[in-house]
């Protein structure tokens, strides 16, 4: 019975140990790994590659901007939605009037009272004016019976008399040119005094129309039909939503032209000199990874930058071209890989990294034999190293574990 129990024991461990080989077996080769025979020393064109992710931007763009306002900075109260279809006229971005509303409702009550004085004042005038041509009128009677008076002969009259009638006409001239030139005087400094009161009307109206305009401004609306793209916060690092505060002339959406695209994507400063103005690349975008695109590197700025405030990162930002643009696929901010080919050396040999040891110096082929050898190894790239010794073309290689 024991010993019985000792051969099961016996037999479990050995499958155990078969079983922990197999799997280890399997670990030996990467996943993903074709046949041993695959590893081949070749003989071909070396390539490396510098990989970096980037957006999809429009070359160019119509801007929808904060217009001017007396608050400098003013809040957005409601936004279309991001990537949304528009019409041209259609209002996409709403900004906060309540400060301007308030302003046109004092401003709207001081057109109000302006109106209201220069209408009294007018009121007010017009009846001394009438008490002054009453007065003239007076004056004009007693001017008219002077006259008449004095139009006696004085060869009827006393010589007294007659002189004292003259005189009489005389004061009644005097009287009559005083009073009508104080209307005349009258009715300029009243004229004058109604022009500054419509002055201060016209002021007070033209303010109310600049309030007016500046309500309706604050209501964005696109200026043509596209596609709506809500542009970025530069304080928060993210796009625009209701509630953040926007300022004169920012960029709160744009609507980009979909004929023309480009990449934007960024190197991070410890790979500064890793790739150069006029590097070829393949563009693949992550929605349509079979559908890689030619694009060229274009730009690359000259200074290092951190992607947000107190950020200790620093990064280029690189302007990479795209060979076409496809409106029907393509969309801004659609996320990328970049490829970019940094250089090529034709016609060199080439051994799989698969079947390379390079954690020993030097270091060390696995030959398909079962022999370990040591090589020279240049350049590596992601697959394949350069051969500069140890190897020819065609030797057969397996993997190294």
């Amino acid at each position: 019975m024991l010993r019985a129990l000792l051969a099961g024991l016996v037999g479990a461990a050995t499958l155990s140990g078969v079983a922990c080989g197999g799997a280890h077996a399997e670990r030996a080769a990467p996943a993903g790994a074709g046949p041993t025979d695959d590893l081949r020393v070749r003989r071909g064109d070396f390539v490396q590659r510098f990989l970096m992710t980037g957006n999809l931007e429009a070359v160019r763009s119509d801007r929808i901007l904060v217009p001017p306002n007396p608050s400098w900075q003013i809040q957005i109260r409601w936004m279309e939605e991001d990537g949304a279809r528009v019409e041209s006229g259609q209002k996409v971005v709403e900004l906060d009037n309540t400060a301007l509303v308030g302003e046109l409702d004092e401003k709207t009550l001081a057109v109000l009272q302006r109106r209201d004085e220069l209408e009294q004042q007018r009121a007010v005038l017009a009846g001394q004016e009438q008490d002054k041509r009453f007065q003239l009128e007076q004056k004009r009677v007693e001017l008219d019976k002077a006259a008449i008076d004095a139009a006696i002969p004085e060869s009827i009259l006393e010589r007294r008399a007659y002189q004292d009638l003259q005189l009489a006409h005389r004061r009644a001239q005097t009287e009559y040119s005083k009073v009508l030139d104080d209307l005349d005087s009258f009715r300029e400094s009243s004229e004058a005094e109604l022009a500054v009161l419509e002055i201060a009307l016209v002021k007070a109206e033209r303010e109310v129309g600049v309030a007016e305009r500046a309500i309706e401004t604050l209501a964005l609306r696109a200026p043509r039909d596209g596609l709506l793209v809500i542009s970025e916060n530069p304080r928060e690092g993210r796009k625009f939503q209701v509630g953040d505060t926007a300022w004169i002339g920012l960029t709160v959406a744009r609507l980009p032209d979909l004929s023309e695209m480009r990449v934007e994507a960024v190197l991070t400063d410890v790979d500064d000199g890793r790739i150069k103005v006029g590097d070829r690349a393949s563009c693949v975008m992550d929605a349509y990874p079979e559908f890689p695109i030619g694009c060229r590197v274009t730009g690359i700025t000259p200074i290092a930058q951190e992607p947000e405030r107190r950020s200790l990162r620093r990064s280029f930002r690189v302007v990479v071209e795209l060979d076409e643009t496809y409106p029907d696929r393509m969309r801004p901010g659609m996320s990328l890989k970049v490829e970019v080919e940094a250089f090529r050396l034709p016609d060199v040999l080439l051994a799989p990294r698969g079947g390379l040891g390079l954690d020993s110096e030097p270091a060390v082929a696995f030959l398909r034999g079962g022999d370990d050898r040591e090589v020279e190894i240049g350049a590596c790239n992601a697959l394949e190293c350069i051969v500069e010794g140890g190897l020819s073309e065609g030797d057969g290689l397996r993997y190294g574990g």
